[in-house]
């Protein structure tokens, strides 16, 4: 069933994510087929580093027509308020740990939309978020995201014991959040990954900036850590 447009954006404004269970169940085949013609992964299946595609809506066209779904346009309509646009998408062989971080704190909004085609459990790198942590008036741009990015001398923990939540998630859910909550993926081995980012229409001048920087830091910055 599609998931509910309001109900969605709800969670994504209180919480920051949103798993969306079998969304994309109809299209797990197309969408590993179209993955193995972009990434050719060892014949072992484990690359030394991270593998990245980008722009792939039109060599994928099976995500390309779910970046296109009306359950895609109607949570992003609902909680940008305005029609969207897709700025960046990409595929992904991920290889190991990825640390806590956000995409940047924007003052713009920006959601990303992530299947993996692989399961994902608490030990074998599952997404995993600080709830909340996208809310500039919930206080944690500043001293809070420095404590969680330096855990291991601020808290004494190592990354994967800092309290979150863990979206597990098994082929076929789609896990769709803003991208300036906190999150971070642990004990993983190889993922196969594709996601698709989104934007409300910019309307103003400062919009148009952010947008501009986000597309660009996709491509040049840390934010390609796993968000």
């Amino acid at each position: 069933m599609p998931p509910r447009d309001a109900e969605v954006s709800r969670q994504l404004q209180v919480f920051g994510f949103a798993h969306l269970r079998q969304a994309a169940a109809d299209a797990v085949g197309a969408l590993e087929r179209g993955f193995d013609g972009l990434i050719d992964l060892p014949a072992d299946g484990l690359p030394e580093e991270r593998v990245t595609e980008f722009d792939i809506l039109t060599e994928l066209p099976a995500l390309g027509l779910l970046s296109r779904s009306a359950w895609v346009r109607g949570i992003c309509e609902a909680y940008f308020g305005r029609r969207h646009r897709i700025i960046t998408s990409d595929a992904n062989a991920l290889v190991g740990d990825s640390y806590w971080h956000s995409d940047g704190f924007y003052n713009t909004p920006f959601l990303r939309f992530v299947l993996y085609l692989d399961a994902t459990a608490h030990d074998t790198g599952a997404l995993r978020f600080l709830p909340g942590s996208h809310r500039a008036d919930n206080g944690w741009p500043g001293e809070p995201t420095r404590h969680v990015i330096r855990h291991r001398q601020d808290l004494g923990l190592d990354g994967g014991d800092v309290p979150a939540v863990v979206v597990e998630s098994r082929p076929g859910d789609v896990i769709v959040f803003d991208t300036n909550v906190m999150h971070a993926a642990w004990h993983g081995g190889v993922r196969r990954q594709l996601a698709f980012n989104c934007v409300g229409e910019p309307e103003t001048e400062a919009e148009q900036l952010d947008t501009r920087r986000y597309f660009l830091n996709r491509y040049v910055s840390g934010s390609v850590l796993i968000g």
